[in-house]
């Protein structure tokens, strides 16, 4: 068996209401193409009210580190048994080297520890869970570290408010092993299912942020007025095609995690998707007809931190008492890519 013994998870300091980010829209908005917008507007729309925004020289790999040193000491955890390091994130700090190598350093893990970075985003972390099962189970491992971290306030445009109001950066700490802790979750991590659809590359990318079409000196000069400069790119996002996707792929998704782990869907005591738009979730949750008090919903005062969404979620269910024995949840990420996956997992303790 493989578990997921132990979940933290860090914001940074600073947050973002609905009022300050339409004070910079505002700002930074040319006058002939803005609109009129309320802070109820981005309620209905996506609702949320906060989200997070790291400084500006703080990177992913930073909120990462910050995520694991709570793990450590929220739970407990000896570091020096970890021997797998897995970062997840859109926001490496390098080409080279892999940013999960500076990380084992950082955190002061054993040399002996393997250290690998993913780039991912929305389904990173149903795909980290899976390295770690697979990593594990092949008797490569035995204890598991998954970082997701991601910080994609600094490639939005303050003009862009649909995409400023929904994403919010933050970082998640995971441990997972092969056996049971006393005194910590112990869930079983049960069989996964994954999508990929390429097609959807431009629906949600972002430009001038790698080697295609890299930024140069024009892109930076017509930047450098906003805080940060966008000097490592910009997101773009076609919404009502992103939307679409999620209202197609979703559904059959849970239905093949459901098949896959040869449940039933009136098993499932908690859908704990990634947490995207809390319009979507609901639409989502209406299409299925799946009942509110099993569906879970955070967004509202955490915003779409991308890869750190599910175990977010799954952290606070911890705190608010909402697990418990013999419980069944289903994880589902999906998005950019187009990439979408799930997994089961089981309470036993």
């Amino acid at each position: 068996m493989v578990y997921i013994n132990a979940i933290s998870y860090y914001f940074p300091e600073k947050s973002l209401s609905n009022k300050e980010i339409i004070e910079d829209y505002i700002k930074y908005c040319p006058e002939q193409t803005r609109v009129d917008i309320s802070e109820e507007d981005i309620i209905k729309q996506c609702g949320i009210v906060k989200r997070y925004a790291s400084e500006i020289e703080e990177t992913a790999k930073d909120i990462g580190n910050k995520s694991a040193l709570k793990l450590f000491e929220e739970w407990g955890i000896d570091k020096s048994k970890i021997d797998y390091l897995i970062f997840i994130s859109d926001a490496l700090d390098y080409k080279g080297p892999t940013t999960a190598c500076v990380m084992q350093n950082d955190l002061g893990l054993s040399e002996n520890c393997a250290a690998i970075d993913v780039l991912h985003g929305c389904t990173g972390y149903i795909y980290g869970l899976s390295l770690a099962k697979a990593l594990i189970t092949s008797g490569q491992c035995e204890n598991v570290l998954i970082i997701t971290a991601d910080t994609p306030s600094k490639v939005v445009h303050p003009a862009d408010i649909d995409l400023r109001a929904i994403f919010s950066d933050a970082g998640a700490s995971t441990l997972v092993s092969n056996r049971n802790i006393e005194g910590f979750l112990n869930w079983e991590i049960g069989n996964f299912i994954f999508g990929t659809d390429g097609k959807g590359e431009k629906n949600l990318f972002v430009e001038r942020s790698a080697t295609k079409d890299a930024a140069d000196i024009t892109w930076l000069k017509q930047h450098e007025h906003i805080p940060g400069g966008l000097r490592r790119g910009r997101m773009l996002m076609n919404s009502p095609q992103i939307f679409l996707f999620a209202l197609r792929k979703v559904p059959i998704l849970i239905n093949q995690v459901l098949e896959k782990n040869e449940l039933a869907f009136e098993n499932i005591d908690y859908f704990v998707l990634h947490q995207a738009n809390g319009q979507m979730l609901e639409f989502i949750r209406k299409k299925l007809k799946i009942p509110q008090e099993k569906f879970i919903i955070n967004i509202a005062e955490v915003g779409n931190t991308v890869s750190a969404t599910i175990p977010i979620a799954l952290k606070e269910m911890v705190d608010n008492k909402k697990v418990n024995h013999k419980q069944k949840l289903l994880l589902g990420g999906f998005g950019i890519g187009y990439s979408w996956g799930g997994t089961i997992i089981k309470i036993n303790n």
